[in-house]
């Protein structure tokens, strides 16, 4: 995706969109697989200064988003370096 540029940027930031579409109308996503693609996307710092040059709105609705997932119970992190982020 980071070949991408903005678009790239915007479709690791759609994933997620598409996530926690499903978590919320079908409860079907377990948390595990949110600490995956956190992990994947903002838990590695090359992913994140390409989003953050190509689209910085994207990361800031990534960032948003995983708190919000956090916030209504649907990911819980067992991972201290994430909850850290978090906070």
């Amino acid at each position: 995706m980071t070949a991408h540029g903005y678009r790239g940027a915007a479709e690791i930031a759609a994933t997620l969109d598409h996530m926690a579409a499903f978590a919320h109308l079908a409860g079907a996503v377990p948390p595990h697989l949110f600490d995956l693609y956190h992990q994947a996307t903002l838990g590695r710092p090359q992913i994140v200064a390409f989003m953050d040059q190509a689209n910085p709105t994207a990361l800031a609705a990534m960032r948003d988003l995983f708190q919000r997932l956090h916030d209504a119970g649907l990911w819980v992190t067992r991972r201290n370096s994430i909850m850290a982020g978090l906070s």
